[in-house]
Order: structure tokens, then C-alpha cells, then sequence
């Protein structure tokens, strides 16, 4: 019976022992063995959190630093670019047997474990670089053993999917280094204004020694705690034999420490307060990368933007602000025409201004005056309405309750389109609205990219004038649709020298564009030297001043204003936005190497000679008497001349005075009729007189008489002379 009980006794305490064996031994083993395959890659979560942005300017300069979204300075390098001694010092300070362990250091853990229990409170940890990588993953921080199994189990995970290199450069990355710095390259920069390829000895011990404690042993905050802890850091450096006693005092003592009064402010933290830049930069950040750039990986953006070029013109626009009474702010937009890069995005002169600074006025909807001109005589020429020659009327016009004028109260009868374009007549430009209709007009500036949204009521004719609203971005960009081949294309504040430059929409044909530009080349821009296209534009009751400038390389818009819309007499496109834009064109001639328009004008592929009637300026028919040649858009037809026709002549003529030489009885001239009847507007010698003037008197010398009937805009002329009584 007692040995039947001492056999009982005996297999249950096998079976118990070997229960306590499964239990304590074989299932950790198995759970420690399954745990790297059953934990996600922590290199997948560390991914997911994006480091400090950086931004270039399109010739190399740092422009703006932009932290994560939790604030965290981090700039990631490759292993290659830390100094040889940092890396050796980090191993040595962390992890001395880094390339010999599998993830967890079993060594590190028994001695770490006899020092605690020795000393009875925890005296050292034996966390590997791999295991805090992984830790870095982990959202809770808080300690427990769990937690420690889990982080050793993703270190050993990290240790079978990547390289020792790529753990370790992981770890580099993203060392907290004290406040919101993190990884080596960060620090290196916040603490030594250094990069850390180019860390001394002594700098690296300092720096590799502050992730134990990052805010206690900040340097910045406790420079003190910080060399202490530098010397531990020199003291291990000895005991793994990597440098000897003498060494590392010599490194300690008189090994310098660049910027060691630690009180500079570092680049990116310099760089890192919004100011005028802040606006072409972050647009930047949304735009499509090209292939293969991911700066949210630590790859910069390389913006457009010629930071140097934007600060001469922000000097610019503010000197000439500053001569302008009532006037407070300006705004231009520079672009590359071949590339649409925006090589100058300049939206407030003063972006700290405590009222209005950070409003961009660059891409505000604002009244975008006559500078809609060229664009609808590009569309009357490329639908065959004009060429630079068509004779338009200039004379008082009703449509309605709409009667424009001319800016400064005068008219001068039939002028050339280009007289009229480039003197920026009001009259010809409505009677061209007119013949395009308001449908068109709308279609128009969509197609060219300056309508923010379809208009929600009906602008009329008055569309012509800017009265929809525009911004400065969108009609720089509508400019370079003349300045290049009539085709819009997108603008870009990326810098890319590889760009492929898209085919673009079709807005003009060619040859229209090439006439309208040769029409705004009439006249000098004032302060440049060169040949360009040029327009300026007056909002009503002079709110906005406007210029736009074209040449084959550059296309430049001005703005000057005031964001809350109050006006200033001031604000007039010719006399303030057109000479600063002559000044910035120059500064951008002697950079960009500016090629003037007339060295490549005109351009014969698009372009077509014709006989034009020499009064209408449109396509002579066999009743034109005299004739002249012009270019037009190649093979667009013309509008024939429907006024030199007989029954036309014969409907519509000048009765008196006649064509003749007239003597003066009396010395201040001769006093002449002016009639063909009721219903024409009379002009003599360019002036406009009003309708049906009577007699009017004639000063000795040459007179040219023209009367424009009212309701389908013919015209007759009259040429004589006066002369004294001898």
C-alpha cells in the first residue's frame, strides 16, 4: 500500500514537473520564439511620422524650416553622413555589442539585473539600440513588463526584416536630444551650428550623451549636468579600449566645443518664423512631386522661388510704396515663361503687419482694370475681327445705362487697334466687347484661367474693365499666354529642372498672340532699357494700380493697393505700378539674360501678310481705293471692308467743309459748317466736338474733319487747309 502510494506520489510529481516544464519553460520559449512573427514591422509606424520640411530656394538656399505636426525638430541623414567618431561614440554610450546581438542583449540583462537587485532599485536598463527603435514605435510610454516583452519582441523583429545599418541609422534619426530636438543631424545643427558629418570628438561625446536624460543633460539648459555627462560617455570610451585615459581627458579639457555658450539661434529655428516666403512655399508643399521626390521623407522641396531675386523686389515695391500717398502695400508675381516656374510670389510687403500683413494680396480677387485689353483684342484678331491696322472708333458710346469713357475724358475718332490698345482706350475696347457679347467674354476668361468661379449675375460690357475680378497670380500666368504661343499652361512653385512642359490649352492662335504683343511694344516701359510688352490697368475709383510685362523669357505682374480696398489718388497703373515694373524687369535682365521681343520679331510661321483697306484697316475689297499690307494670324480670314463699297460712299457723306484750300479774311481763321445732317459725331483734328456742332473756326493751317455716324459707326473725312489773306 505505502509503495502504491509512493508510485501515486511519484507520477504526480512527474506530471507536475513536467506540467511546471510546459508551463515555465517550453511555452515562454515558444511564445519568445513566435513573438518576432507575430508583431508588425516597427519600421512601418516610425514611417507613418514625417520629419522637419525642408525648403529650398530654386538656387540651393534654405528658405523655410516647417516642424512635424507634433512640433519635432528631426532631419534625417544616411548612416554615411555622421561622423565616424559620432557613430562609434553612440555604440559605445548605448550599445557596445550592437552588431553581435540579435535584437536583445541577454548579457546586458543578467548584469543589468544582478546591479539592480544588488543595490535593490534599478541601477541600469539593458534597452538595445533595436529595442528602442522599437520603443519608438510604441505609443504607450508608460513602463511595465509587458510592455518590455513586446518592445523586445518588435526589436527582434526589426533585426529579421532590416540591416544592422538600417537600425542603427533609424536610431541616429531619432534620438531625443533634449526640448523638441530629435536625431543626431538636429541636434547637431540646435546645439553646434554644425552638421553632424562635421562633428568633432568632444561635440559627438556630448551629444551621444544626452538621449540617457534629454532635458537634464541639455546642454542649452544645463551645460553643467551636460559636461558631466560628457566625461561618462569619454570614461566608456576607455573601458571598451577605444581610446585611452589621456585621451580622453585631452578631449574633455581642450577639445573645442564650437558655439559652446550655446545661446545662438540655429538655422532652422531662424527660418522657421513665417514671413513674405511663407506664401509661394507652402504652396509648394501641395503640389504634385516630381517622380522619385519624397520630402516628406526628409527630401527637401525645392522650391521656384529665387529668394534673392524676391527679397530686391520686395526693397523695390516698398521704396515706391513709400513715395505713394495713401498707398500701403503691393504685391507682384515674376514667372518663367518656358517653365511657368514662379520665380517671385510677393502677396505683402510686410507680412508681421498687425492688420492686414498675412493676407496674400497676390491671389485676393481684386478689379483688374483695362488690363483685360489685350486679351479681347487677341480674341478679335484670332477670330479674324482685326489686325493692328483695323481702324476702331473712339467716340462717346451708350449701351444702355452704360456709358463708358475714356480715362481722361478725351476721344480721337477712328484710331488704329494698336493706338487704341497701347494708349488704353476705353470706347474701342467696349465697341470690341460688344462684337464678342458678353458670352464670349465670360468663356474667354475661363479658358485663360483668370475667372475664380462663373459669374453669379451678369457684369455686361463692363466685364471688359475688370468689374468680374481677378487675381495678380492668374493674370501674370494669362499674360505668358501671349508671351509664348497662345497656349495657357499651369504655373509651378516646384523647381525642376527636368520638367516636361505640357502642350498647354489652346486659348489664341499663335499669330494673334505675336499681333497683340507687337501692339503693346508701341510704347517704352519706363526704367528698362529693353524691348517689352506691356500694359497697365486703373481700377475704378482708382483702388487698384496694375502693370503686366512681358519678354521672351519673363512675364512680371505689379499690384499696388490697399487690402481693405480704401482708394488713393495715387493708385494709377501708369504713374505707379508701370515704373516699378521697369525697375524690377531691369534687376530680373541683368540675372535671367532677357531676350527683347523685337530681336525675334516678327515670327513668319504664324504669321501672313495681307492688303488691308488703308481707312478700315480691314481686308481690302475691290472698292478700296487705296490699300496697305499688315500681318495677320496664318490662315485666319479677315473681316472685308464693307465700307468702301458705293452704296455705302453714297449713303454716308461729309457736306461741309469740302476738301479744299479755304483764304481767312480774318487773322484768327476761317469759320466753316460742319454738316452731313443729324445723328453723327464730328472730330477735327483728333479732338472729339460732340454731335452736330454748327460752324466751327478753322486757325490757318492743315485740318483733317471726320464724321462717325451714330447708329452703324461709318465714317467719312474731309482734308483741307487755311490759309492767311495776303
Amino acid at each position: 500500500m505505502r509503495l502504491r502510494f509512493r508510485s501515486l506520489l511519484s507520477r504526480k510529481a512527474v506530471r507536475i514537473a513536467a506540467a511546471a516544464f510546459l508551463l515555465f519553460v517550453l511555452l515562454p520559449a515558444a511564445i519568445w520564439f513566435a513573438a518576432p512573427y507575430c508583431v508588425e514591422d516597427p519600421m512601418i509606424a516610425l514611417k507613418k511620422v514625417s520629419p522637419a520640411r525642408t525648403y529650398l530656394d530654386r538656387c540651393g538656399r534654405p528658405v523655410f524650416y516647417e516642424t512635424t505636426y507634433d512640433y519635432e525638430w528631426r532631419f534625417p541623414v544616411r548612416l554615411d553622413d555622421v561622423a565616424p567618431c559620432a557613430v562609434a561614440i553612440m555604440l559605445s554610450a548605448e550599445d557596445y555589442a550592437f552588431y553581435e546581438h540579435s535584437g536583445v542583449d541577454y548579457r546586458a540583462i543578467l548584469r543589468a539585473l544582478w546591479q539592480d537587485l544588488r543595490n535593490m532599485e534599478i541601477i541600469s536598463g539593458a534597452s538595445t539600440i533595436s529595442m528602442q527603435v522599437a520603443g519608438f514605435a510604441l505609443s504607450d510610454r508608460s513602463p511595465s513588463l509587458f510592455r518590455k516583452f513586446r518592445q523586445a519582441a518588435m526589436a527582434r523583429c526589426l533585426e529579421r526584416l532590416h540591416t544592422k545599418d538600417e537600425i542603427l541609422t533609424e536610431y541616429l534619426n531619432r534620438i531625443p536630444c533634449g526640448g523638441k530636438i530629435y536625431g543626431i543631424e538636429a541636434a547637431a545643427r540646435y546645439y553646434f551650428g554644425l552638421h553632424a558629418s562635421q562633428l568633432n570628438r568632444a561635440e559627438a561625446a556630448l551629444i551621444c550623451g544626452i538621449p540617457q536624460k534629454p532635458n537634464r543633460y541639455s546642454p542649452k539648459k544645463h551645460p553643467e549636468a551636460a559636461k558631466k555627462r560628457q566625461k561618462i560617455v569619454l570614461d566608456l570610451l576607455v573601458h571598451h579600449g577605444l581610446i585611452t585615459a589621456e585621451d580622453a581627458d585631452l578631449i574633455y579639457r581642450e577639445e573645442p566645443l564650437r558655439y559652446r555658450d550655446f545661446a545662438y539661434q540655429s538655422d532652422f529655428e531662424y527660418l522657421s518664423v513665417p514671413d513674405e516666403t511663407i506664401h509661394a512655399v507652402r504652396r509648394a508643399r501641395f503640389e504634385k512631386l516630381p517622380a522619385g521626390w519624397d520630402y516628406d521623407h526628409g527630401e527637401p522641396a525645392v522650391s521656384s522661388i529665387d529668394s534673392e531675386l524676391q527679397r530686391d523686389v520686395r526693397l523695390i515695391l516698398k521704396r515706391r510704396r513709400d513715395n505713394l500717398p495713401g498707398v500701403h502695400d503691393a504685391a507682384a508675381v515674376l514667372l518663367d515663361n518656358a517653365s511657368g516656374e514662379v520665380l517671385t510670389f510677393l502677396g505683402t510687403l510686410d507680412f508681421t503687419g498687425p492688420a492686414d500683413g498675412q493676407v496674400n494680396a497676390a491671389i485676393s480677387i481684386r478689379s483688374a482694370g483695362s488690363t483685360l485689353k489685350p486679351f479681347l483684342y487677341a480674341e478679335a484678331a484670332g477670330g479674324g475681327l482685326i489686325t493692328a491696322a483695323t481702324r476702331i472708333l473712339d467716340a462717346p458710346l451708350r449701351y444702355g445705362d452704360y456709358s463708358p469713357g475714356n480715362f481722361d475724358g478725351s476721344y480721337h475718332g477712328p484710331v488704329r487697334a494698336s493706338y487704341a490698345l497701347s494708349r488704353s482706350l476705353n470706347t474701342p475696347a467696349i465697341r470690341l466687347a460688344s462684337e464678342l457679347g458678353e458670352p464670349r467674354m465670360v468663356d474667354l476668361a475661363s479658358r485663360l484661367g483668370i475667372l475664380s468661379s462663373r459669374p453669379e449675375r451678369s457684369y455686361g460690357l463692363s466685364m471688359a474693365l475688370g468689374s468680374a475680378g481677378h487675381t495678380l497670380l492668374s493674370l501674370t500666368n494669362a499674360y505668358r499666354v501671349l508671351a509664348t504661343d497662345g497656349a495657357l499652361r499651369p504655373v509651378s512653385f516646384l523647381h525642376d529642372p527636368g520638367r516636361t512642359i505640357p502642350a498647354g490649352t489652346r486659348v489664341f492662335p499663335e499669330g494673334a498672340a505675336q499681333i497683340t504683343l507687337e501692339m503693346l511694344t508701341s510704347l517704352p516701359l519706363e526704367g528698362f532699357d529693353g524691348v517689352a510688352a506691356w500694359k497697365t490697368g486703373t481700377s475704378n475709383n482708382l483702388r487698384d494700380a496694375w502693370c503686366f510685362a512681358c519678354t521672351e523669357t519673363l512675364t512680371l505682374g505689379v499690384w499696388f493697393g490697399n487690402k481693405d480696398g480704401s482708394r488713393s489718388d495715387s493708385l494709377v497703373g501708369g504713374t505707379s505700378a508701370a515704373p516699378a515694373a521697369g525697375e524690377i524687369l531691369s534687376l530680373a535682365a541683368a540675372k535671367y539674360n532677357l531676350t527683347p521681343f523685337r530681336s525675334a520679331w516678327p515670327r513668319t510661321d504664324c504669321l501672313e501678310q495681307v492688303a488691308l483697306c488703308a481707312e478700315t484697316g480691314l481686308a481690302a475689297s475691290p472698292d478700296c481705293e487705296e490699300t496697305e499690307t499688315a500681318s495677320k494670324p496664318a490662315g485666319i480670314p479677315l473681316a472685308m471692308c464693307k465700307a468702301c463699297s458705293k452704296a455705302q460712299k453714297n449713303a454716308f457723306r461729309i457736306l461741309s467743309p469740302a476738301p479744299s484750300a479755304y483764304v481767312a479774311e480774318d487773322p484768327r481763321g476761317v469759320e466753316l459748317e460742319l454738316s452731313p445732317g443729324a445723328g453723327a459725331q464730328w472730330f477735327v483734328d483728333g479732338s472729339f466736338l460732340g454731335e452736330n456742332p454748327g460752324k466751327q473756326l478753322f486757325a490757318p493751317g492743315r485740318h483733317r474733319v471726320e464724321a462717325v455716324r451714330t447708329g452703324d459707326s461709318a465714317v467719312d473725312a474731309v482734308v483741307f487747309t487755311v490759309s492767311e489773306k495776303k
